[in-house]
């Protein structure tokens, strides 16, 4: 399941060649709009301390503050790869609940971009659950057991449901087996993050 990252880089890439594209249009159709009030507080996010300020202080309702239809989120792999090193030092010092923890702010930040909806942001969403999933698998049912968050559901199932909804119109522009893999990984984070690694391997 490496191949997580790559799918928001092609996105995002596929967006960036199809602006240089036509620059001559881009000139003569209206200015963006500014971006929403989410975009420009997580566009100054670099750590997880920052991120942590964040999420203490995110308010769901405010979600879509100022955006604009289509808006993608910034990129905040930075952070969230703070959150899988620290919960695994925090679990190698035998503090499986602050481990746990760790994950759990993952599944937040995760779920904030999932709800935003649209496919690049659920894309990220996915991609920050997968290395919460990986990360889980690696340190096992002591912190496992320990997770507790909202916005780890409780059946597989639920994730697949979440997706589809907040994609929205967007998936009839993708093809079947981008949407066979978003699933497939979708379900694979779920069975890590509860503890079920060995189902991983069962899903086909």
């Amino acid at each position: 399941m490496k191949t997580f990252p790559l799918l928001l880089s092609a996105l995002v890439l596929s967006s960036a060649l199809s602006l240089e594209a036509a620059p001559q249009d881009a000139m003569q159709n209206e200015v963006s709009p500014p971006a929403g009030k989410i975009y420009q507080s997580l566009f100054w996010i670099a750590d997880s301390r920052k991120m942590d300020a964040f999420l203490s202080n995110y308010q769901p309702e405010e979600l879509h503050a100022g955006s604009y239809k289509g808006e993608v989120l910034p990129d905040t792999r930075v952070a969230w790869r703070d959150y899988a090193r620290e919960a695994i030092k925090l679990a190698r010092q035998g503090r499986n609940a602050e481990a746990a923890g760790r994950l759990a702010q993952m599944l937040k930040l995760a779920a904030v971009y999932r709800s935003f909806g649209g496919l690049q942001n659920v894309v990220q969403g996915e991609e920050i659950r997968h290395l919460a999933g990986l990360t889980a698998e690696r340190l096992g049912s002591p912190v496992t057991a320990l997770i507790q968050s909202p916005y780890l559901e409780k059946d597989a199932s639920d994730c697949l449901l979440s997706i589809e909804a907040q994609i929205g119109d967007e998936k009839r522009h993708i093809t079947s087996a981008f949407w066979r893999h978003l699933e497939k990984g979708a379900v694979d984070s779920h069975y890590r993050l509860t503890g079920n690694s060995k189902a991983v391997a069962q899903v086909p």
